[in-house]
């Protein structure tokens, strides 16, 4: 029996198609995990450039952290802070026309060397006031902040405000720690 020109062509084109066939189904899910890999190496390539130019500027950071560490208020192991911070945040108040309806002090808590407390405020106040406020704040010797900062408007109260916030003091802790805060910590896992 003789293979026609015809027949030859046909049994080539049908070994192209399932040489083709075989090829896409072995390398396929390759260069799928290729693209993969290659997507990733961009973000990773920009996650180190990123880090790079973190490290960059140690200098800069450092020097932010020096001036944040001088702000910080130090006080003794035992000492109760919650009213030294509630009569801060009355003054800045009373100056400001900001009425404070409720103030919740919340349990100090510490991270590290930083110890923050947290009152809970429910306040009253005209726009002017409370930007004025939230100013005198920041102007704070200290290091305290507003969080959670809620707004809306007084019903019926043309130009109120009402709302909660937040208001946490930030602060360090000198000498020994007291026999509490030594059963509080946590004791850290050596790498």
């Amino acid at each position: 029996m003789k293979i026609t020109s015809r027949e030859m062509l046909l049994g080539w084109l049908a070994g192209f198609v399932m040489l083709t066939a075989v090829s896409l189904w072995i390398c396929g899910p390759k260069v799928k995990i290729w693209r993969e890999l290659n997507g990733r190496s961009g973000t990773v390539a920009r996650r180190i450039e990123v880090a790079e130019h973190l490290v960059a500027q140690k200098a800069e950071w450092n020097k932010r952290l020096r001036d944040v560490a001088q702000k910080l208020t130090k006080y003794p192991p035992d000492q109760d802070v919650t009213a030294d911070y509630l009569k801060i945040l009355e003054n800045i108040v009373k100056e400001n026309n900001v009425t404070l309806s409720q103030r919740v002090p919340q349990k100090e808590k510490r991270h590290d060397i930083l110890y923050s407390l947290t009152i809970n405020c429910t306040w009253e106040a005209e726009l002017g006031d409370l930007v004025r406020f939230l100013y005198a704040l920041g102007q704070q010797k200290t290091t305290m902040d507003v969080d959670d900062l809620n707004i809306s408007l007084v019903g019926g109260g043309k130009n109120r405000l009402k709302g909660n916030f937040a208001f946490v003091g930030l602060y360090t802790r000198t000498g020994a720690p007291s026999a509490q805060q030594k059963k509080e910590e946590i004791p850290r896992k050596n790498n």
